[in-house]
């Protein structure tokens, strides 16, 4: 038991570290592989994370590392909303991109060279 208790501690570890990492992170707009690439490896980790737990028998863990455990998991709630926050962010980055070009490409629209002289 002790050694699936560490093993999913250890997952939680890698989720927050990952999450603090993409969190600290510049995204730019061109930066849409890098943004899939981390939430599919951190859907990942949230997976292997939730197997472990259903093999964990939770009443008989120690309930001060059960505590222990919570607490990271409250944290990585926490890191959570500020990864929204920043993803919400650079969405309106993007989309402000995408309307400013399709802005300039409607005044291309009506624009006849013929009349160029």
């Amino acid at each position: 038991m002790e050694k699936i208790i560490a093993l999913f501690e250890e997952y939680i570890l890698k989720t927050i570290i990952l999450t603090e990492n993409m969190i600290a992170q510049n995204i730019k707009v061109d930066d849409q592989f890098t943004i899939e690439t981390f939430t599919d490896n951190r859907q990942r980790l949230l997976n292997i994370i939730d197997q472990i737990s259903k093999q964990i028998d939770w009443a008989n863990v120690d309930p001060l590392k059960c505590s222990e455990l919570n607490n990271k998991i409250e944290y990585i709630n926490k890191l959570d909303q500020k990864l929204i926050k920043k993803l919400e962010d650079h969405k309106k980055i993007v989309t402000d991109e995408i309307e400013k070009t399709f802005k300039q490409k409607e005044k291309f629209k009506g624009y006849n060279l013929a009349d160029v002289k």
